[in-house]
């Protein structure tokens, strides 16, 4: 972008690679992970910020929609209409992008919709893990028995009797 480098219009794949080292597991690989490269994002892999670019809001975001939205928005976020984006102006227009989905997450953890996420809120994604990593490793100790949905027990019922 800057002292001779690619501009900004044709390094976006790299501007969106960028964007997602720096927010990998926070963002989730729906938004920019597994489905990125395919060319064409699934609904379901559509997060916040594919939706943004589904442009005829079909559900999927094609790179043309991609980069034209991702054009528009540097024309947005380009205050000195110089046609590239310093640092300063990237921020505004990286704020911008990820602000929706903070609000998504910071609602998602405040469960009983005060405004405020409390320590027990805060908390929460963790405990639902643990209980989940104990239901599986009590699912993984219990003995295989017949009729429990674990197996087929010993494989008598194969057998010729």
């Amino acid at each position: 972008m800057q002292n001779g480098g690619p501009g900004m219009m044709g390094n976006m794949g790299g501007m969106m690679d960028m964007m997602k080292r720096m927010h990998g597991n926070m963002m989730g690989a729906g938004m920019m992970g597994a489905g990125m490269g395919s060319g064409m994002m699934s609904p379901g892999m559509a997060g916040g910020m594919m939706q943004m670019f589904d442009t005829d809001g079909d559900g999927t975001t094609t790179p043309e929609e991609m980069r034209t939205q991702l054009q528009a928005k540097l024309s947005e976020f380009d205050s000195d209409g110089d046609g590239s984006l310093s640092i300063t102006e990237f921020e505004a227009l990286h704020s911008a992008m990820i602000r929706e989905m903070m609000v998504d997450r910071f609602q998602h953890l405040d469960a009983d919709g005060d405004g405020a996420v409390t320590p027990e809120e805060m908390a929460a994604p963790a405990d639902r893990m643990e209980r989940m990593q104990m239901m599986r490793s009590n699912m993984a100790d219990a003995p295989a028995r017949p009729g429990n949905g674990q197996g087929m027990g010993n494989g008598s019922m194969m057998q010729d009797n």
